[in-house]
């Protein structure tokens, strides 16, 4: 993979970040002035100061924060789309898809919606990821390629993850129903 230049980055990319030495990566959708739209899950660094340049404050949740907070002293990658099979068998998971993808103003409007909103769910890791909110925001579909790879390898984990997913959704849209009755 091959690092990108933020003076590279436009409005609508998929970014994401490495962590813990690339046993994963961190994603988000990039919005301009270096900006960054992402879905973070529970941290261990809560007792951080607020960023001087954006103010954010480490905690989970849909949030904008400056390229530095997302990217947190770590590298910098965008995100493939639309591209061949067979590029895709010699690519890391989480890092592209064979998908095409959503103009970059109708993919920076659906960020900033969610963001608006705080409707994209709860995080979990395996099932509504940070990767899952960067690919709906480009795609309209939520996947996360690199949980995908935990079920096994390409297409066998793609519906392994994507069968866990609807029975995930199935059961908390049931309990999201069930706690809003009177």
């Amino acid at each position: 993979m091959k690092t990108v230049r933020i003076a590279d980055l436009r409005p609508g990319d998929h970014i994401f970040s490495d962590r813990k030495s690339r046993l994963y990566f961190h994603h988000g959708i990039y919005v301009g002035d270096q900006m960054v739209i992402h879905l973070m899950g529970p941290s261990k660094t809560y007792n951080l100061r607020p960023c001087e340049r954006c103010g954010f404050k480490p905690q989970a949740g849909i949030f904008i924060t400056c390229l530095d907070c997302f990217l947190n002293g770590h590298s910098l990658y965008r995100y493939e789309y639309d591209i061949s099979y067979l590029k895709l068998a010699f690519k890391r998971s989480g890092s592209c898809s064979t998908w095409d993808c959503r103009p970059a103003n109708e993919v920076v409007e659906t960020a900033n919606r969610l963001l608006e909103d705080k409707s994209f769910g709860s995080y979990n890791f395996f099932l509504n990821n940070c990767e899952d909110f960067a690919v709906h925001c480009k795609t309209g579909m939520a996947m996360s390629n690199q949980t995908a790879r935990l079920f096994a390898f390409k297409l066998v984990g793609a519906v392994g993850y994507h069968a866990t997913k609807v029975i995930y959704e199935a059961l908390t849209t049931k309990d999201q129903l069930r706690t809003h009755q009177p």
